[in-house]
Parts: structure tokens; sequence; C-alpha cells
């Protein structure tokens, strides 16, 4: 099973409900929404892909397949980007 992980060398900082993300060794930056800061809250320690769905719909009316799909592909954005690190659970 994959954990995912905030990585720690961003700059974040809060506009309201939403966050903005910047990466100055990649020169980007990312805003996230509302759900997406959610999110990113809950990779602020090692989560799998099952825990993160199951919180969201802890906290937000979606059904799973749709609230999966959407996290994976969220996810694999982040990865693209480098802005969360991925490790194997022990």
């Amino acid at each position: 099973m994959l954990l995912y992980s905030q990585q720690k060398a961003l700059s974040v900082a809060p506009m309201g409900d939403e966050l903005v993300m910047m990466d100055v060794l990649q020169d980007q930056y990312l805003g996230l929404d509302t759900t997406a800061t959610h999110i990113w809250g809950l990779l602020a320690t090692p989560i799998s892909v099952d825990e993160l769905v199951i919180q969201l719909m802890l906290t937000f009316d979606v059904q799973e397949n749709d609230c999966r799909r959407d996290v994976e592909d969220f996810l694999q954005q982040l990865v693209d980007r480098k802005l969360v690190e991925v490790n194997a659970a022990a």
C-alpha cells in the first residue's frame, strides 16, 4: 500500500478557505479549492488513498467511486508536480 504525504519544502499560504502553494525550486505555484485544501490537510501525515476516501466521504456528500476517482486524479497531479511524497507502508 502506498502512503502519500505533503512535500515539506513548499511555501503554503491560506487565502480564505483555499490555499496557494509555491515551489520556488521549480518556479511553480498551485491554487487549491476548498476540497483540495481539505485533502492537503489530510496529507500532513502519511495517508493511503483508501483512508483519504473514507475521510472525505465522512466530510462531503460524495459517492465512493466518484470520490476515489477524483482523489486518485488529484494525487497524480500532485505527484507529477512533485508536491507530495509517496512511500510504501511499512
